[in-house]
């Protein structure tokens, strides 16, 4: 692994979880999995109590939306834990039931990061793309993550500079590309 993947893989993992708790999901009304939303709204870090919370919600009746929501939303708190096996099993249950929902994808992706899988994670997070996400300077970072872990840098450097024409003072992406160099190479005769 080059310098530059290792600086932007820990880039991934110290910010990466603002992106992904970013891409939470709201739920209409009141209830477990209202609580659960505001939990990983509000920064939850995976505490047990919380994913039980969330866990008890699925088992109320949901709309198919809130159902799919709610499964996201415990996939970011998984995933927040370090627990991406079962973040990448909730996130694939909300795709299942709302395959058109593009936070879906995107976590799915950033689970996929976390866990080296960066090929499989640009599928994901290119459907969210497809889906015309309204995360896309998310998408666009997890994408970028991706590239890099693939050590494709000029894929991640090009997904990084269109993250900031959408989110132009961005910490994130801010960070994550000053790790790069850009060089030009000159014609030999």
């Amino acid at each position: 692994m080059t310098q530059i993947s290792k600086i932007l893989l820990a880039t991934v993992f110290s910010l990466g979880m603002s992106v992904s708790a970013s891409a939470q999901i709201i739920v209409q009304g009141n209830g477990a999995a209202r609580d659960c939303y505001m939990s990983a709204k509000m920064g939850d870090r995976g505490q047990l109590g919380t994913i039980r919370t969330c866990r008890s919600a699925l088992l109320d009746e949901l709309s198919t939306r809130d159902l799919a929501a709610t499964h996201i939303n415990l996939g970011v708190l998984y995933m927040r834990r370090g627990d991406n096996a079962d973040a990448q099993t909730h996130y694939k249950k909300a795709i299942d039931l709302r395959p058109s929902t593009s936070e879906a994808y995107i976590n799915y992706g950033a689970s996929l990061i976390y866990t080296g899988n960066y090929q499989e994670a640009i599928n994901a997070i290119n459907k969210a793309i497809e889906l015309k996400t309204v995360k896309m300077p998310e998408a666009l970072f997890n994408r970028a993550m991706a590239y890099d872990g693939l050590e494709n840098y000029k894929g991640a450097y090009k997904d990084l500079k269109q993250a900031l024409v959408l989110k132009p003072e961005w910490p994130a992406a801010l960070n994550a590309i000053d790790n790069y160099t850009v060089t030009t190479r000159s014609k030999q005769n």
